[in-house]
Formats: C-alpha cells, sequence, structure tokens
C-alpha cells in the first residue's frame, strides 16, 4: 500500500462571509487513489489526470461547485 499527501481544494458557496474555497492537506494510505475518491464522493463523475512527475488530479462535481483531490506520493 502506497501513502500519499493529499490536498484537497473545494470550492464552495461565499454566503455567510466564508472563503470562495476550502484547503485540506491529509496523509492517506491507499492502493488506488481513484477508488478512494469515489468513497468520499459516490455520486459524482471524476475526471482523472496524472501529470509526468507523477501527482494523480481527481477533480469532481458537486451540487454545482467543484473539489479537487491532488495526491503526491510520499
Amino acid at each position: 500500500m502506497k501513502t500519499y499527501e493529499v490536498v484537497i481544494l473545494e470550492q464552495q458557496p461565499t454566503c455567510g462571509g466564508r472563503r470562495p474555497f476550502r484547503n485540506e492537506i491529509r496523509t492517506v494510505s491507499t492502493d488506488d487513489p481513484v477508488a478512494y475518491v469515489r468513497k468520499l464522493e459516490p455520486f459524482c463523475e471524476l475526471e482523472v489526470t496524472e501529470e509526468e512527475n507523477g501527482v494523480i488530479l481527481i477533480r469532481a462535481e458537486r451540487s454545482g461547485y467543484w473539489i479537487r483531490y491532488e495526491f503526491s506520493e510520499e
């Protein structure tokens, strides 16, 4: 099982004085980053991109807003 640093960037409504984006960083152990995100976002269509440096980007849309997961292997 691989260990990844996951940067999560979530677009959110700005009502109530909230910022337009929410950031979070997690350490995750998984063999399949796409399956990990599918568990978190079961009703979203996922767009998956792998960059040359090995970073896996997974983007989902939820209720008109998007959320992006960036997996970097540790």
